[in-house]
């Protein structure tokens, strides 16, 4: 006869969507869940001997967002915390299916990560279940203005490039500004915003260049920069090869220029480009979610994390960790007024938590986002 071998996570999993910590009230908060735990794909045949029972590699997001959401409620002084678990399954079908299921156990917070292919099916599910719902994921700007029970525990892209581009434009407001472009249309939308964002700060007219350097030159763009004043130079790409040229051309030919490159959160994944050189750039990016390794609170989190799940915690276990204890610390503001929440968590990571209405009938947005630049082998953040 065949044996089924679960994992012994997921035993405890199933446990605590059944079962709340007990610390010292009576007071019960509830957590909702709305992730692909594929609880049903764990099962395995054990038709051969297995040593170490494996774990469904696309589960480990939603896995580690658990684990550290579980260890946030360890040291809780009153209340009592139950996990509810919505299991979105493993693929479009059982998400859609999960969602739209009646909601027989309504928690006081939710929090999704749900794959961008479902956003439809979700909006449905915020507006049904009438309660936070605080996604891991960004959304289309339409999405965000009119579902108020919509949570984005990171900026969405378009505010993080809007507050990005305040940020280097007030670091200097006497520098030679510069936004390079190759006529991709894909790009066109990035390039435009960051251009009318550096042209409405400038106030003048003319003042920010636009430059084409598909079509362009190194003698055209060394005429559009100055001597005596530092160069920024931004550029709206995510295609590695189009940023591994411009590095290229930069380097041999930067001579005295001051430069500082400027760009986006998929620099920091490309691996063709030596960090050396976007060191020597002053090469500054920005993330919605940053963790300073160098931070005391992260070492001692990251030890804590490996000695209760043998694991090395991943961003996802950070967040958990951070975002619960934020709801946790802020239940009674949220409670009773959410839009004069003014609470700003300082999180184990290093980020940061300051919820804001988009605007009347739209998303809470938090608005904290990070400015990094390169340092050698690392990145170090600028932003408060």
């Amino acid at each position: 006869m065949k044996k089924i071998i679960f994992v012994s996570f997921f035993l405890v999993l199933l446990t605590f969507m059944s079962w709340a910590q007990e610390i010292s009230s009576t007071k019960e908060i509830k957590i909702g869940l709305v992730m692909s735990f594929q609880l049903q794909e764990q099962f395995i045949d054990d038709t051969t001997t297995v040593t170490d029972p494996p774990i469904i590699a696309s589960v480990l997001p939603s896995l580690q967002f658990y684990e550290g959401a579980l260890m946030a409620t360890h040291h809780l002084k009153e209340g009592n915390v139950k996990f509810v678990i919505i299991d979105l399954g493993k693929d479009s079908t059982s998400t859609i299916t999960a969602l739209q299921k009646s909601i027989k156990d309504t928690c006081d917070f939710y929090f999704a990560i749900v794959p961008s292919n479902n956003n439809a099916a979700f909006m449905k599910f915020i507006k049904r279940c009438k309660r936070p719902v605080i996604s891991l994921n960004s959304l289309p700007q339409m999405m965000m203005k009119v579902n108020p029970g919509l949570w984005l525990a990171t900026p969405s892209n378009l505010s993080q490039l809007r507050q990005f581009s305040n940020f280097i434009y007030n670091s200097d407001t006497m520098a030679n500004f510069l936004v390079l472009h190759r006529d991709d249309k894909k790009e066109e939308q990035l390039l435009n915003f960051v251009y009318s964002e550096l042209d409405s700060l400038s106030g003048k007219s003319n003042r920010i260049v636009k430059f084409n350097f598909k079509a362009g030159t190194w003698d055209g763009l060394k005429l559009k920069l100055k001597s005596k004043k530092e160069n920024f130079i931004f550029v709206a790409t995510n295609d590695e090869s189009f940023l591994t040229s411009i590095v290229e051309q930069l380097s041999s030919n930067k001579g005295s220029y001051n430069i500082t490159l400027c760009g986006l959160p998929s620099w920091e994944g490309f691996e063709s480009i030596s960090p050396l050189e976007l060191t020597g750039f002053k090469t500054t990016i920005f993330n919605g979610y940053f963790i300073d390794y160098s931070l005391p609170s992260v070492k001692e989190f990251r030890q804590d994390y490996i000695d209760e799940y043998h694991a090395d915690p991943i961003a996802n276990s950070f967040i958990g960790f951070d975002m619960v204890n934020f709801v946790l610390q802020n239940y009674s503001a949220i409670q009773l007024d959410v839009d004069s929440l003014e609470s700003t968590y300082n999180g184990v990571s290093g980020q940061s938590f300051l919820f804001q209405r988009l605007n009347s009938g739209g998303c809470m947005e938090n608005k904290f986002f990070n400015v990094l630049r390169y340092d050698t082998d690392r990145l170090i953040k600028l932003n408060n």
